[in-house]
């Protein structure tokens, strides 16, 4: 369950999935997933303007962050 800014990024980034997964990779290997996941959540941050999304919990920005 999330809210606030890490909601909204949340939302964005599943339609981002969503759609390049209908239109460009239905069925991606998960290296590939990974991947795209990872730069539909950096794009959605970049474009809502939340570079560093402070208040999503550690949990969620360890699962989409590389260390």
């Amino acid at each position: 369950m999330t809210t606030r800014l890490e909601g909204t990024s949340l939302a964005r980034s599943r339609a981002l999935i969503w759609d390049w997964t209908i239109f460009v990779n239905p069925f991606p290997d998960s290296i590939t997933l990974t991947e795209e996941i990872r730069t539909c959540w950096t794009h959605t941050q970049s474009k809502l303007g939340f570079p560093d999304l402070a208040d999503a919990t550690p949990l969620s920005n360890n699962q989409v962050r590389y260390s």
